[in-house]
């Protein structure tokens, strides 16, 4: 508007008016969508639901989706209207209100040992460090009777190749493994781990790397034994698989020590088995439960990080989907991490081994910044990092 012409005080009275929001809602009562219908259509917006709703013919219909859609403006006017009716309207104002300022707004920035993580100036990147025998992606270091003196020498590389920070884990979790028998355990085909066999891999590494090194070390491990022993070595984040809602752990003594200790925790989405009523919207309510599992326990928002878990729980198609509509996560608030390095949803797209998943792996990537990614968790430090620059430097120009 500004290289047009437009005045000032105009462009203030029309931004709101130039962008456009669909908004899906889920589970609502035939009273209820039929007096959002009428909102929406008063202020010369829209809303699409089912032909019951219009014809008020509610005759077993106990609960009813809809989808909003409108300028920012008359959204917002909607929803001073939606807090001032009856029939649990208010409630559901607020939700929508919470949603659409969390995906406009930018994330918390971290402070993290004396560096600010602002979300909105880069996307970060994080190199993986496997410190198991049998890893997915064929770097595992446990192998190597200098393991640890391997892992320094990768993390170094990973440094110098421009990695904002390091994720060191010592349980192989081998996603979608059995995908095409339609099974998918937590840790795939790999043996399973106990966490005195975790803490014998990953706690001198960590130690090591504490020494060697100034970028944040985050400890990759659903285990709270595990991670706090980590964190007492000089790891400075937690990255767990199971979000806080891990079976092991009914406790939530996972939750308690991100509550006590004021770390930073990756929350990935998981589950046992595939399998959705509904993808998007189950994702992103039980990672809502992990960050109300978290700030329950005391945790601020700001330590808050979430992932979507692409491979863990998901069939092949689930992980595409769950790509194609990663901007969905930013109703949440939190920053966005993304997993999918060499992992099979390049694997299977492309029918291609592990060791031949790069450009696959860069293209999605690629395509996550493009949807509001945050952080990246990779294997290919190097290559990603000149791909993510790419990328940063295509969107700050828009």
């Amino acid at each position: 508007m500004t290289e047009i012409g437009v005045d000032w005080r105009g462009i203030e009275i029309m931004t709101d008016k130039f962008q456009h929001y669909i908004i899906r809602l889920f589970e609502l009562t035939p009273r209820q969508a039929s007096i959002i219908k009428q909102e929406m259509l008063a202020r010369g917006a829209e809303a699409a639901v089912s032909w019951q709703i219009c014809s008020m013919d509610f005759g077993g219909m106990a609960k009813t989706g809809l989808l909003l859609s409108g300028t920012l403006r008359q959204l917002y006017q909607f929803i001073a209207k939606l807090k001032l009716q009856p029939f649990g309207l208010p409630d559901l104002a607020e939700r929508i209100e919470n949603a659409l300022d969390n995906y406009r707004n930018d994330r918390p920035v971290l402070t993290l040992a004396g560096r600010s993580y602002d979300w909105s100036v880069k996307t970060y990147v994080m190199g993986i460090i496997n410190i198991t025998p049998d890893s997915f992606s064929g770097d595992g270091l446990y192998r190597d009777k200098n393991f640890i003196e391997a892992a320094v020498e990768q993390a170094l590389q990973m440094i110098e190749d421009g990695a904002d920070f390091l994720d060191v884990g010592a349980e192989s979790t081998r996603p979608g493994t059995l995908m095409n028998r339609g099974t998918f355990p937590v840790n795939g085909d790999a043996a399973r781990v106990s966490a005195e066999e975790e803490e014998r891999r990953l706690l001198p590494v960590i130690k090591e790397l504490a020494n060697a090194v100034k970028i944040p070390i985050s400890v990759d491990t659903y285990k709270p034994s595990v991670a706090e022993k980590a964190l007492n070595l000089g790891a400075a984040m937690i990255n767990d698989i199971w979000g806080l809602q891990s079976p092991e752990d009914p406790e939530r003594r996972m939750a308690k020590l991100i509550g006590e200790t004021g770390v930073p925790i990756i929350m990935m989405h998981n589950r046992s088995q595939s399998g959705y009523a509904h993808l998007m919207r189950e994702i992103i309510d039980s990672l809502a439960e992990s960050i109300e599992i978290a700030q329950s326990a005391g945790a601020r928002k700001e330590q808050l990080i979430i992932d979507p878990g692409i491979g863990f729980g998901k069939s092949h198609q689930d992980n595409l989907s769950v790509l194609a509509h990663l901007d969905q996560l930013k109703i949440l608030g939190c920053p966005v991490l993304l997993g999918t390095s060499r992992k099979s949803v390049v694997g299977l797209t492309l029918d291609l081994p592990v060791e031949e998943r790069l450009a696959g792996s860069l293209a999605t990537v690629a395509w996550g910044i493009s949807q509001g990614v945050n952080i990246v968790r990779v294997h290919d430090v190097k290559e990603t990092v000149r791909a993510v620059k790419m990328c940063d430097a295509i969107r700050s120009a828009n």
